[in-house]
């Protein structure tokens, strides 16, 4: 009986501790959820108001290289070129801020950061046909180190595998090797296909235009393959360019009855189903069809990339928005020139430029310089 009395005079104890527990744990998580929201909502604030007060880069021109892209929301990388060393610089567009990522006693050629931004890749060149490879975390601390042989490098991460990435070596003679880099096991390796310029289509695919290397083309097909079942398919014909996104392949296509124009083609990577299309003018630049820069973002579905003015006598462009979801084209910028560009986080803004030194306010239709 005594046993069962105190059972019962604990049971509502009990019973109110859990009560308890849960209204802490649901509190608990409305409150980070709420932080969560703010943060959020005042990166969102800060981006939208970043034009306005932007604190451009102050860099002597013998010694700014290039911006290299986007950090986070307001701050981007970018590389500082001097007598004894090299630095890759993180600005913050709103304080002005400059801060130390890294550096290095030989000059670097580019830094890449994968999909997530969690890893960056950093390409240096202490000599003219030697490459370095440093692969550092958010805070610029070394993960992996790696050195070949090379005159020039072609760099692709994967985007489904984020310590993943394939890496073209280049010869002085075009001569070429691909090989297969995994940071997590810290191991490099050939890779299964020996092709210069892919995308990624999943973890172990890759899609890639194959081009006649004997005779020029306008135009080829475009081909899939499996890297470990060493199997490939032909995706579709007369691809001038590729560049693959997440779960979707995008590729630009002539067309072969109209003359001077193509289209746009994006299609599911697993069904290969085609999920949206738009027509282009081409624009040609000697004895090939150009393919021209492009971004796209993922979180709203929309793609961007510069349109050629049909029967323009300056070759200039324009820069257009498609969304893939409601299949609506428009255009945010006119007379402007093909040029690297890269999609802010949120897709707000645009780094824009040879050297990415002017950021566009896509919603606004302003272009402004970020290198003073």
């Amino acid at each position: 009986m005594r046993a069962a009395f105190f059972f019962v005079m604990c049971f509502p104890i009990l019973l109110l501790s859990s009560c308890e527990f849960h209204q802490l744990t649901d509190e608990k998580k409305q409150v980070t959820k709420e932080k969560k929201m703010e943060t959020e909502f005042d990166n969102f604030k800060a981006e939208q108001n970043l034009l306005e007060n932007i604190q451009p880069i102050e860099a002597e021109e013998n010694t700014f290289q290039n911006i290299t892209g986007w950090f986070h929301e307001t701050a981007v990388l970018y590389i500082k070129n001097l007598e004894d060393r090299s630095e890759v610089i993180c600005h913050d567009l709103q304080s002005g801020k400059d801060e130390l990522f890294f550096q290095t006693k030989h000059p670097i050629i580019q830094t890449v950061p994968n999909d997530r931004r969690t890893i960056f890749l950093i390409h240096s060149s202490p000599e003219t046909n030697q490459a370095i490879l440093t692969f550092v975390n958010t805070e610029g601390e070394e993960l992996f180190h790696w050195e070949i042989n090379a005159f020039e490098l072609q760099y692709t991460w994967n985007p489904y595998n984020e310590n993943e990435l394939m890496v073209t070596a280049f010869a002085e003679d075009w001569s070429y090797k691909t090989y297969l880099l995994d940071l997590k096991e810290k191991k490099v390796v050939d890779s299964p296909y020996q092709i210069p310029f892919f995308q990624w289509t999943d973890e172990d695919r890759i899609t890639y235009v194959k081009w006649n290397n004997d005779e020029p083309e306008l135009s080829a097909p475009l081909y899939e393959a499996n890297l470990m079942k060493h199997h490939e398919k032909k995706i579709a014909d007369h691809v001038i360019g590729n560049g693959n996104f997440s779960s979707i392949v995008m590729y630009l296509q002539e067309n072969q009855q109209e003359k001077g124009f193509g289209q746009y083609v994006f299609i599911n990577s697993s069904s290969k189903k085609v999920l949206s299309t738009f027509r282009v003018p081409l624009a040609s630049d000697y004895s090939q069809w150009i393919f021209p820069y492009y971004d796209f973002n993922a979180q709203n579905q929309q793609f961007y990339t510069f349109v050629p003015v049909a029967k323009s006598q300056d070759g200039s462009f324009e820069l257009q928005r498609f969304n893939l979801i409601t299949k609506k084209k428009e255009t945010i910028f006119k007379n402007v020139t093909n040029d690297p560009i890269l999609i802010s986080p949120s897709g707000h803004y645009a780094l824009y430029g040879p050297r990415l030194e002017k950021i566009m306010d896509l919603s606004k239709e302003k272009i402004q310089e970020i290198v003073k």
